[in-house]
Formats: C-alpha cells, structure tokens, sequence
C-alpha cells in the first residue's frame, strides 16, 4: 500500500516509524532522517509558493511497517510545469529511495512513474477520490548512489526516458582497528608529509576540540557557542576567496542552526574544531551515524594557513573516528586532493531525469542552467 504525505504534520506523525526505518535500511544516511527532512520542510517548502510536499511511503500491507520511502516535493518551474525531485537535494550529499530489497524499489519506481504526464490537463487530479494524486512534467533524482542508479536505469516502460549525468563524486576511506594500521597504508612520503603537519602543530600546542552530546560533561557543552564559532570559521574561508559560503543569508543560516541543533542533541552531530593561541582555527562539522564518520563542511581562518589546519584537523577527526570503532570516513561531495592524500576513494553519484517528453527535459535543464549558473553567477557579482 502506498501512502502521500502531503503535509508537515503528517510527516512529523511518522517520526518514530521513519526513523526505525531509515536507521536499518543499508542506504541509511543522515540526509534521509526524519530531522533532516522535517528541517528543510520547515524552512524550504512550508509557505514556499510554486512548492509542495509530496513524500511517498509504501506500507507492508500485512505489517503495516514501511517497506520503502521517496522523500520528495513538487517544484513548479517556467511557472506551468511541475517537477517531482528530491527533498533537500541542493544540500544533501547522499539521496535516493529507501527500501528494503530491490523489488520494493521496482514498486516505487512504478509509482513514482503513474505520476508522470501523459496528456497535460492543468494538472487537476486524476480522481476526485485520490485527492493526493497529480500529474508531473518530470522527475528529477540528484544525489543517487552509482549501486541505485544502476538499479532505476534498467527500469523500463513504454514511451519513458531516462537520461543520467554525473552529480559530483563523493570520496571515503575505509578504517581499520588502530592509527598505526592506517598509517601503514601510506607510501614513507605520504606518512611523513602528514605527520610532520601534525607534530609541528602539536610543538605550537594547537589544541583539538571535539563537542559532542556523548563527551558534553569534558566540559565543551557550550553548544550555542561552538556553533556560532563553525559558521563564522566556514565564511572566513569562503569569504577570503570572493564567495558567499554556504551560510550567507539569515534564513540558510537559521536552517542550519535549527538542523544541526536537533542533530547533536540526537547524537549525530559531532562539531570539531582547532584551537590555537586561544582562538578557534579550524571547525568541521561531522555526522556520526551508525558505523561512520562523515565530514559535512569544513571551515577554517586563513590568517593561520601556515598551521596547515585542514590536514591537521582531519587527521585528528580521523583518528578520534578510528578510536570510536567507526569502520568508514567520509569526506563526502568534492574532488579536493587533501582527500585523496588520505588515501580515499571516489564513489560515483548520479542525478537521473525521467520523462516521457524530450522537450519537457530541455526546458527542465534550461531551467536548472538559469537558476544554478546564470543567475548564481549574477548574484556572486554583487557579492563582489
């Protein structure tokens, strides 16, 4: 049985099951948890005109438990035409459907599929009594693992096309028992260029800061404060290169607060910074979920480069991860190379687009092109 969440309070109704879920999916991330979703609902759909929320669940029709889960929202885009996509998919590094074996993706994608426009009619519902169901221009699927993709490119139905692009690689590395382990994986050059980072910090006596609900009694359990200090430590950096940074305007900022609140008194968020003269250095902000460490942004002050606070903080993050039992580090989207000289390894992702009209696709990627370059572009210009 297949469910529409249409609302913020239904979905806030499913908290408990969502999660129960999401957590024993093998595809479990954060940005598939309830808070991450809820959040970004809160700040980014509701009262939002042109958008609504149009979340997918299937129910085990004998257990009532969830068998699988779409996150999304509908967009109106050239101000007649709908997208389906996904929820948070601009700040989400790992999306796609949730489900439990690949029969339930096949069911989803079957339903995702009924939704798709045949003949436009002013999208007025289907049935009056399937008041949740409509009519979409497009489905748009960005952040898919390269495993999902794989999956949802063999789907096949008559006059349906399926287009996938690259949507930016992900980069991680699996962690063994101990640092020495690690360490060993390394050429002598590699080793030595890291350590000696590190050992010269440690001689300036850089302190590493780790707040997290779980160690709040070492006396870092002034949250508030940290937080304000990583958003600050994230625009230094961007800000010194021209760029907005991520934080850049009160409601993104409010978003984040409101998001990473929720996710450290939930265990998740892990905040790390490096201290140095009294003064935080260097920040990232890490999601620690089930056996992995995740590093969502960093950030750091680029009056101390010369400390080398970007090597020396993931190392230190990593070695904390490895003294944790965590079996995975994830730098998550980007292709910088200080992640590779941590010996990790890309993991391909995909943003699919299905349709049943060509010309559907070029207006929707036409649309992307104003929105994500164009009008970036404009806007980074009067930053300037």
């Amino acid at each position: 049985m297949f469910k529409i969440i249409r609302t913020e309070e239904e979905f806030n109704r499913v908290k408990a099951d969502w999660d129960s879920f999401i957590l024993k999916n093998s595809a479990s991330n954060v940005f598939l948890s309830h808070d991450w979703v809820a959040k970004w609902i809160t700040y980014f759909v509701k009262g939002k005109k042109g958008r609504q929320l149009f979340i997918i669940v299937e129910y085990d029709d004998n257990e009532g438990t969830i068998k699988s889960v779409a996150p999304f929202y509908i967009d109106v885009f050239f101000l007649v035409f709908k997208c389906l996509r996904f929820i948070s998919d601009d700040y989400s590094d790992y999306l796609g459907i949730a489900a439990n074996d690949n029969g339930a993706v096949f069911n989803m994608l079957n339903e995702i599929n009924s939704y798709l426009n045949v003949k436009r009619s002013g999208y007025k519902e289907i049935n009056k009594k399937e008041k949740n169901r409509f009519r979409a221009d497009i489905i748009y699927l960005k952040q898919v693992s390269e495993e999902q993709s794989g999956k949802i490119l063999k789907y096949e139905k008559d006059k349906l096309h399926l287009t996938s692009k690259s949507s930016g690689d992900c980069y991680y590395a699996l962690l063994p028992h101990t640092v020495e382990e690690y360490l060993e994986r390394f050429n002598s050059k590699q080793r030595y260029n890291i350590l000696k980072r590190v050992k010269t910090a440690e001689k300036k006596s850089v302190q590493y800061i780790s707040v997290s609900i779980k160690n709040s009694n070492n006396g870092n359990n002034n949250f508030d404060y940290y937080l304000d200090e990583f958003f600050k430590l994230h625009q230094k950096r961007w800000n010194e290169k021209g760029k907005q940074g991520v934080f850049h305007n009160n409601k993104i900022n409010a978003f984040f607060k409101s998001l990473f609140t929720a996710l450290y008194n939930n265990g998740i968020l892990n905040l790390s910074f490096l201290k140095y003269n009294d003064r935080l250095i260097a920040a990232s902000a890490c999601f620690d979920i089930k056996d992995k460490r995740q590093v969502y942004l960093p950030g750091f002050d680029p009056e101390y480069s010369f400390l080398q606070p970007g090597i020396v903080l993931t190392y230190y993050n990593i070695r904390e991860a490895i003294s944790l039992n965590y079996k995975e580090f994830d730098f998550l989207k980007g292709s910088e190379d200080y992640k590779r000289r941590f010996l990790a390894v890309k993991r391909a992702n995909y943003k699919i687009y299905i349709y049943k009209h060509k010309i559907i696709y070029k207006v929707f990627k036409l649309n992307l092109f104003l929105k994500q370059e164009l009008f970036s572009k404009i806007r980074s210009i009067f930053y300037m």
